[in-house]
């Protein structure tokens, strides 16, 4: 089993929190929903953060996932490019 705790911020605060735990077979099947709801859930903010937490992970540097469009909250992060 893996452990996460999925957040989500707008403006810098905190939205929500779900934790949930996926057994490593069923990712492929679970992903994609996780991802649209979470991702609908943030899509309403201008400017947002999923920040994805695996919670069994003691390396700091790896137990963190972070996305969007609010880089304040991130560590060295990265600018996509949207186009226009």
């Amino acid at each position: 089993m893996i452990r996460v705790a999925i957040r989500g911020f707008a403006m810098g605060a905190l939205v929500f929190e779900d934790r949930v735990e996926l057994d490593e077979n069923d990712l492929d099947q679970l992903l994609p929903g996780l991802a649209k709801k979470h991702g609908n859930a943030m899509a309403v903010h201008h400017l947002h953060m999923i920040e994805i937490e695996f919670l069994d992970e003691p390396d700091p540097l790896a137990r963190f996932f972070r996305i969007g469009t609010d880089p304040s909250g991130m560590v060295m992060p990265l600018r996509l490019d949207l186009g226009d």
